[in-house]
């Protein structure tokens, strides 16, 4: 008796279908629901103005990272990139191991203590990248090579945590981020991150694999943009590509996430970057950033800005002769060389003046205006 070959095709299209599924919730069980949709950022524009995302008229940010500093790392790699990276005026973030293994702690290597101190004053920022990142069962119960916090409950996450924060803050490098070993995390992390005050999380990797990543491959504003975690102010940053060992994707990456206006992210690895081949790659690649209209800046300044620049708001309105702009931020973080351009006026406009929510004014002047305006617009603790 044959087979019917419909009832076939069928059951492996459901097959296939499940399979895609499955696959996508296991790879974003936890972060799905806030990738679907892009974040609250309001994009400014009515009839009369339209307000920049960035500061100093910036079309998108893009971030430097360095991965996995740790006790036993050669300083003189250390020193390789920061004269690198001082070279090409860049300012970046080194995700810092504070107990490597358990067996390298950073306050018993001085040299490469001396080196972070150097980093920092060369304005790079400091932050975590796990506390050991262990390997084996002997620490992490199971986890896969360097998946350091995959398999740990809250209270095990947070002691760990803690520790490898009090340790770098101890060392005169308190961190506000966090980079999750092998960039593997569960569900409790955000928890542990925001009940010790970090500002930001940079552990999920580009791209998310979502519905709507499978529906619409182009990028979507989830993705292009940091997000807020459902329920958290912290912020999430999705880490991109290293540009040293896929330097043509890395490329294109950045022109596409660039064309979006969105947030680039790119890391390195300490022991490989300071190999020359490396580093001709990312002297390249940082060329062609430096050509772009893009703010290069680290993560803890993008931060501070997105979390003002979401929460803003902003009112126009017709007062006698003069055109009122009023610019409402109320989170702590103040917004600098922030761009106000002006696409048209009221009927019997002879003036305009800007304000924050408080009535202190900004910039005032006659119109017409010059094309873009620069105002920084000053923070107000949170009630």
């Amino acid at each position: 008796m044959e087979k019917n070959p419909a009832k076939k095709i069928t059951f492996i299209v459901i097959l296939i279908i499940s399979a895609i599924v499955v696959y996508i919730l296991i790879n974003t069980f936890f972060i799905t629901r806030d990738y679907l949709y892009g974040p609250p950022l309001l994009f400014i524009k009515n009839r009369y103005i339209q307000v920049d995302i960035y500061p100093h008229g910036y079309e998108s940010a893009t971030v430097f990272t360095n991965n996995y500093i740790e006790g036993s790392t050669t300083p003189e790699d250390i020193d390789i990139l920061r004269l690198f990276l001082k070279k090409k005026d860049i300012r970046g973030v080194f995700f810092v191991i504070p107990n490597y293994i358990k067996t390298h702690p950073l306050n018993e290597s001085p040299d490469v203590v001396a080196e972070l101190v150097k980093l920092k004053a060369d304005g790079h920022e400091i932050a975590q990248a796990g506390t050991y990142h262990t390997y084996g069962p002997d620490m992490a119960r199971g986890a896969e090579p360097g998946q350091e916090l995959l398999p740990l409950s809250f209270e095990e996450q947070i002691r760990r945590v803690k520790e490898g924060k009090e340790l770098l803050t101890e060392l005169g490098f308190p961190p506000v981020g966090f980079r999750a070993p092998s960039f593997s995390t569960n569900r409790e992390t955000f928890r542990v991150l925001e009940s010790l005050d970090f500002l930001y999380d940079s552990s999920s990797v580009f791209p998310p694999r979502t519905f709507n990543t499978l529906l619409k491959p182009s990028l979507s504003q989830g993705l292009i943009y940091p997000y807020h975690p459902s329920g958290f102010n912290l912020l999430e940053f999705t880490d991109c590509i290293d540009p040293t060992k896929k330097y043509t994707k890395a490329l294109n990456l950045f022109k596409r996430v660039k064309g979006e206006n969105g947030v680039f992210v790119c890391h390195t690895f300490i022991g490989n970057v300071a190999n020359p081949v490396r580093l001709q790659l990312l002297d390249a690649f940082l060329e062609v950033i430096h050509k772009e209209n893009t703010w290069c800046c680290t993560l803890s300044e993008l931060t501070r800005w997105w979390r003002a620049r979401r929460r803003l708001r902003v009112e126009t309105r017709k007062v006698g002769p003069v055109l009122r702009i009023v610019m409402d931020n109320r989170s702590p973080f103040s917004l600098s060389e922030f761009g106000v351009q002006f696409k048209k006026f009221p009927s019997g406009v002879t003036e305009y003046v800007i304000m924050d929510h408080r009535e202190n004014v900004l910039s005032r002047g006659k119109i017409p205006a010059q094309n873009k305006i620069f105002v920084t617009i000053p923070g107000y603790p949170e009630s």
